[in-house]
C-alpha cells in the first residue's frame, strides 16, 4: 500500500514557509558574529554617553538621513543575502564591520578631535578695527576777539574820521609785494604712498548655522600686489567630516548660490587660517558670507557677513 501522507502529516517542514526560512537564516548566525556585534554595540552606546550630539547628526537633512537609515537598510540585505547563500561567517563579518567602522570613524570622530591650524599673517583684523576705529579729531578754531581800545579810564574811546588824503599821500608810489603763488590742483598734487602691507577690506564675526556652534572672526585683506585673502581669527567651531570653505555673494547665506568663490577644505576647526582667493578675483563692493559648508551631507556648518 503507497503512502499518500505529506509533510504536514508527518510534522516535517520543507522548508517553503516564511517563518520557517526566517529559522533557518537566524540559526547560521554564528558566536562571533554576536560577539562582534555585542561589542559595536557597546562602542556605540558609550561614545553617545560620552558626546550625546552624536545622535543628532541623522537628523541634519534629507541627506544624512539617508545616508544613515539607507546605509543601515543595505547593510541587513547584504547580511540576510550572504545568510541565504551560506557565505563563511569570517567573510561576513569582514564585509559588514570593516566598512562600517570606516564610515562612523569619519562621522563620529571629529566630535572628538580638533584639527588645529596656526597660519601666520602680516597683518591683524582686530588691528586693523581698532586703528580704523581711531579717528583723529581737528581742534576747535577759536575766535580772535576784537580789542577795544579803552581810555586811560577804561570807557571804550568814541570812532574817529580819517583825515583826507593829502596831495603827498595821493602822489606816493603804491609798494607791490611779491606775488601770490596759486595752491596746486588736485592733479597736480603728488601721489598718495602705497599701502606697504595687507589692507583690510571688511570684516564679520561667525555665529553657527544649523545647529552647529562655532565663533570667530573673518576678514578680507588685499595685498600690496591687489591680491585678496580671506583670513580667519580665533577660530573655533565644532568639528565635523568634509568641510569646506566658501565665499557667498549676499549678507547671511546659508546655501551655496551663484557665484561662490570655493577656496579650499577647512585647515581646522580651531585656530588662524589663510585662503587666497583666485587670482584676478574682483569683489564688486557690498555684503558677502564667509561660509563652512560640509560637503558631504550638504549643510551650512558656521558663517560670518562681511562687507567690503
Amino acid at each position: 500500500m503507497t503512502n499518500t501522507s505529506t509533510p504536514a502529516d508527518t510534522g516535517r517542514d520543507d522548508g517553503s514557509a516564511p517563518d520557517s526560512l526566517v529559522r533557518q537564516l537566524i540559526a547560521r548566525i554564528t558566536r562571533l558574529e554576536i560577539i562582534v556585534a555585542a561589542v559595536i554595540s557597546v562602542v556605540i552606546l558609550s561614545l553617545v554617553l560620552i558626546e550625546p550630539r552624536i545622535l543628532e547628526a541623522p537628523f541634519e537633512n534629507e541627506r544624512t538621513l539617508l545616508f544613515t537609515f539607507g546605509g543601515t537598510a543595505l547593510a541587513a540585505i547584504a547580511f540576510v543575502v550572504m545568510l541565504r547563500l551560506r557565505v563563511p561567517a569570517v567573510v561576513r563579518v569582514i564585509v559588514l564591520v570593516v566598512p562600517f567602522v570606516i564610515v562612523n570613524w569619519w562621522l563620529i570622530s571629529p566630535y572628538f578631535i580638533d584639527d588645529v591650524a596656526d597660519e601666520g599673517f602680516s597683518a591683524s583684523i582686530s588691528e586693523q578695527l581698532a586703528t580704523a576705529d581711531e579717528t583723529p579729531v581737528a581742534p576747535a578754531a577759536s575766535a580772535t576777539p576784537e580789542v577795544e581800545e579803552e581810555s586811560t579810564t577804561g570807557s571804550a574811546l568814541p570812532a574817529t574820521e580819517a583825515p583826507p588824503p593829502t596831495e603827498a599821500a595821493e602822489e606816493e608810489p603804491v609798494r607791490e609785494g611779491p606775488p601770490a603763488t596759486e595752491a596746486p590742483t588736485e592733479e597736480e598734487l603728488p601721489p598718495p604712498p602705497s599701502p606697504s602691507g595687507p589692507v583690510l577690506l571688511g570684516a564679520g564675526q561667525f555665529v553657527g548655522l544649523a545647529g552647529h556652534s562655532g565663533t570667530g572672526d573673518a576678514g578680507i585683506f588685499q595685498n600690496p600686489d591687489g591680491s585678496l585673502v580671506l583670513r580667519f581669527e580665533n577660530f573655533d567651531i565644532q568639528n565635523g567630516p568634509d568641510l569646506e570653505v566658501y565665499l557667498v555673494p549676499g549678507p547671511d547665506q546659508t546655501s551655496l548660490s551663484e557665484g561662490s568663490i570655493h577656496l579650499g577644505a577647512l585647515k581646522g576647526n580651531i585656530g588662524d587660517q589663510n585662503y587666497e582667493l583666485p587670482p584676478g578675483t574682483e569683489l564688486v563692493p557690498g555684503a558677502y558670507t564667509a561660509l563652512v559648508w560640509c560637503e558631504a551631507f550638504s549643510v551650512e556648518f558656521v558663517g560670518a557677513t562681511i562687507v567690503v
